[in-house]
């Protein structure tokens, strides 16, 4: 039971986290400018909520498409190696990106540590910068656990075809298997089986 709440977590987590807050800055927005030009009134604090919510929302993007192999990268060079020496330059990539990511989430706790000794708070709301910039700690957590995932992944499948050591989109990693998706033909397949 618990291995398959920690599947479904592995496969759902980010992208119900962006759907739920991509709806609520929608709600929040939608309201706040109906309010404003339609009733002459408005909340103070919507639009300092609508925008911590977005950088949550990114946060959790970046793991999502961490997660999904789907970042950004210019492999001309390296396709001109072999497969070999490509998956290993695609390996010592995300090694890099982890380091990085790995200096980005100590920074990020110092800023949090910092904003909690000086009690920093948001401007229109009585609460702590640790709202927004906590965003900064989770997703790189998350980044950091993704990277790992892949470069698992990775080693493991070191020796099969590029399309499966790569697993773009995710495809060999359940990401066609998130609870909103509508469900292809073969995962319906599977499931009767």
């Amino acid at each position: 039971m618990i291995k398959r709440i920690f599947k479904w977590l592995d496969i759902n987590f980010e992208p119900v986290a962006m759907a739920v807050l991509f709806y609520v800055i929608t709600l929040l927005v939608t309201l706040q400018v109906i309010l404003r030009f339609v009733f002459a009134t408005g909340f103070s604090w919507g639009e300092e909520v609508a925008r911590f919510l977005f950088v949550w929302l990114m946060y959790f993007s970046i793991a999502y498409a961490t997660r999904n192999q789907r970042h950004i990268r210019v492999a001309f060079l390296v396709q001109r190696f072999g497969v070999k020496a490509h998956k290993i330059f695609m390996m010592l990539g995300d090694l890099v990106f982890l380091i990085f990511s790995s200096l980005i989430f100590i920074s990020a706790v110092k800023v949090c540590q910092s904003i909690f000794k000086y009690q920093d708070m948001a401007v229109t709301i009585n609460v702590s910068l640790n709202i927004v910039y906590g965003a900064g700690v989770v997703g790189f957590a998350l980044i950091i656990i993704r990277l790992i995932q892949t470069l698992i992944y990775k080693i493991k499948n070191f020796n099969e075809s590029m399309e499966v050591f790569e697993n773009y989109a995710g495809e060999y990693t359940g990401a066609d298997k998130v609870c909103f998706f509508p469900k292809s033909d073969k995962i319906q397949k599977e499931e009767a089986n």
